[in-house]
């Protein structure tokens, strides 16, 4: 059962969801509790988003993803949100160190000017990388809308549980631990938090 949505660019979904990337890189929206990122929920539903997706912060490889995108979220002019995938958040790490998050570029869907500008900002505060197992719903999921969606955060909690069984994963169990293992031996050092 799933309680919360994680909003992420809609370009980083779409490579979650073909098992191009597992990697993907927070530090709190605007609207977070204090501005700072928390991992709200371990399981989530994944919502796309237009919302601060920038072509130019991409790697050339997936600027064509974003391109074909140019639709807005899902349900977006209605009184409801259609949602297609939920994720596992099996791992997160948080990243201080420049070094660090160069380690992971191989595993990103964004450029070096993106990771600069996130490091950048509030650099006092730490960056999170989460590794996620996507899913694709049997069924398209419809959920009312409601203010919590609106704005620059990373979470919204939907107000209720949600099923996701006999959903289908992007990655194959074995594909996900290999992916995996090679995030985490890029960055030894870093200790993952403790999941929900």
């Amino acid at each position: 059962m799933v309680s919360w949505v994680l909003k992420e660019w809609q370009v980083a979904v779409t490579a979650l969801l073909q098992g191009e990337t597992i990697l993907l890189l927070r530090k709190g929206g605007i609207r977070e509790a204090k501005g700072r990122f928390s991992l709200a929920a371990r399981q989530v539903l994944l919502l796309p988003t237009l919302e601060h997706q920038k072509t130019a912060l991409l790697k050339e490889p997936f600027q064509s993803l974003a391109i074909a995108g140019t639709t807005p979220s899902p349900g977006t002019g209605t009184g409801q949100i259609c949602f297609t995938s939920w994720a596992t958040i099996t791992h997160a790490l948080p990243l201080t160190a420049a070094a660090e998050v160069a380690a992971l570029l191989p595993h990103l869907v964004w450029n070096e000017q993106f990771v600069e500008e996130r490091l950048g900002w509030q650099p006092e505060r730490p960056l999170y990388g989460l590794l996620l197992r996507a899913y694709r719903l049997e069924s398209p999921l419809v959920l009312p809308r409601h203010g919590g969606y609106s704005g620059c955060r990373s979470w919204v909690e939907i107000g209720e549980s949600v099923a996701v069984e006999n959903s289908t994963p992007a990655l194959a169990a074995a594909d996900y631990i290999n992916q995996a293992k090679a995030i985490l031996a890029a960055v030894p050092s870093v200790t993952p938090l403790t999941t929900r």
